[in-house]
């Protein structure tokens, strides 16, 4: 299990790596893709794309930080207890969000933010995670890694709403620094 205290460390350098390449080339992809986007994908892009054009990189960025606290967090727990099960399932819960993005770029036939990263992140996931099953039974594995995806879920959720309205605050703070 010595190995798992220093293999930890990974989950939250690959996940700031992945989340850099979203948060510089998102609005950027957007716009970009609106039209493409909106033809293509039609409801989904009268969902999506208004919420897409009220996040700021600024807000995108928080987001991204909240989740990379969380991350960090429990990573650190998780090694000074050494009870990584939680850890596990979070883990295999980010793997799953990279399998996503490959999804993603099958889907809509060009680029995504998010994918060059996705597939150098993966392997070591990948990696990590037949490393982790030596150690866990499966029953465990799976028990964790659905509680992984809800906490995702809900987090994802609970960060979108909290990006709409930092970026409100955010329109407030310049106003009033004038």
């Amino acid at each position: 299990m010595y190995n798992m205290q220093i293999m930890i460390w990974l989950f939250p350098i690959l996940f700031i790596f992945h989340d850099f390449e979203e948060i510089i080339f998102m609005k950027v992809w957007i716009r970009k893709n609106r039209e493409y986007l909106s033809e293509r994908f039609p409801s989904l892009s009268k969902r999506l794309l208004p919420h897409f054009d009220r996040i700021t990189t600024a807000s995108f960025a928080l987001g991204v930080a909240e989740e990379y606290i969380i991350i960090s967090v429990i990573t650190v727990v998780s090694y000074m207890t050494h009870w990584y099960s939680l850890w596990v399932g979070l883990f295999i819960a980010f793997t799953l969000h990279l399998i996503i993005h490959c999804v993603q770029v099958l889907i809509v036939r060009r680029y995504v933010p998010a994918i060059v990263t996705s597939v150098i992140c993966l392997p070591v996931c990948i990696y990590m995670i037949q490393y982790v099953m030596m150690f866990y039974m499966l029953d465990t594995v799976i028990l964790y890694s659905v509680v992984g995806l809800v906490i995702m879920v809900v987090n994802l959720v609970f960060v979108h709403r909290g990006m709409d309205v930092f970026d409100k605050w955010l329109v407030r703070y310049e106003k009033e620094s004038k």
